[in-house]
């Protein structure tokens, strides 16, 4: 669960203001942990905003591409077909799934045992 801005500030100045930890953290619910990084993330940096983080990335796999993909290699694994996409081999199979194509492909290796 991520906290406001505000109330991280809030709770610092709670902290600022001689209370101790222990009624800062039962005061406003916190664990100490939490208290704990907020506090050193507030040395380190001087400010108490998250890091960035990345964008979700939304892939969605086209369709029609794919099918051309499997009329051009039909013996393609799912391995294959997902570093071709860029994704994992558990999204081709999904959109595999979702267009009604059924398919079991193994790795070359283990077709050799």
């Amino acid at each position: 669960m991520s906290y406001s801005l505000d109330f991280r500030k809030c709770v610092l100045k709670n902290l600022e203001s001689g209370k101790t930890w222990e009624e800062v953290i039962s005061i406003f619910s916190i664990s100490r942990d939490t208290l704990s990084r907020w506090v050193n993330l507030y040395k380190e940096k001087g400010s108490l905003e998250d890091r960035p983080r990345e964008p979700y990335k939304i892939r969605k796999i086209d369709s029609q591409a794919l099918i051309c993909a499997l009329e051009k290699t039909p013996d393609a694994t799912l391995k294959e077909l997902a570093q071709e996409f860029n994704c994992w081999p558990h999204a081709i199979h999904r959109r595999l799934k979702k267009l009604g194509i059924t398919r079991k492909k193994n790795d070359p290796i283990r077709r050799e045992r």
